[in-house]
């Protein structure tokens, strides 16, 4: 057996040699035509026609996303309050989880134009 693994390996080892064998340099890009000039590829929220109703639009999911996280803070902040006085621990677990949860969306979508504003500039 010790025999054929070094049969293998002494098959094997030129191809892993040339595998981890340094790369060539990289080619310099021509400066000729064609190609495609990514210069010009830019957001341009302008050229977009009735650009306004897309703003609306995404004010009011951000505004009811806000509204919908309150609303699910307030409801683990009941549950994680009456479950211990039901003797509903669980409920209380729950509860809790559910305001550390809606709490992160609350911020997640209360920060959400300066999160895409950030990854625009890049």
């Amino acid at each position: 057996m010790l025999t054929a693994a070094t049969a293998w390996l002494v098959v094997r080892l030129p191809a892993a040699q040339q595998m981890l064998a340094a790369p060539a340099s990289t080619p310099t890009p021509s400066t000729g035509p064609g190609g495609f000039d990514w210069s010009r590829v830019h957001p341009d929220g302008s050229a977009i026609p009735k650009s306004g109703i897309f703003y609306t639009l995404m004010n009011a999911v951000m505004w009811l996303g806000g509204v919908a996280a309150f609303c699910g803070l307030v409801a683990g902040a009941i549950a994680f309050g009456v479950g211990p006085i039901f003797g509903a621990h669980i409920v209380s677990d729950r509860g809790k989880s559910m305001m550390w949860r809606n709490g992160l969306v609350a911020i997640i979508v209360g920060s959400s134009t300066a999160i895409i504003a950030g990854l625009l500039v890049l």
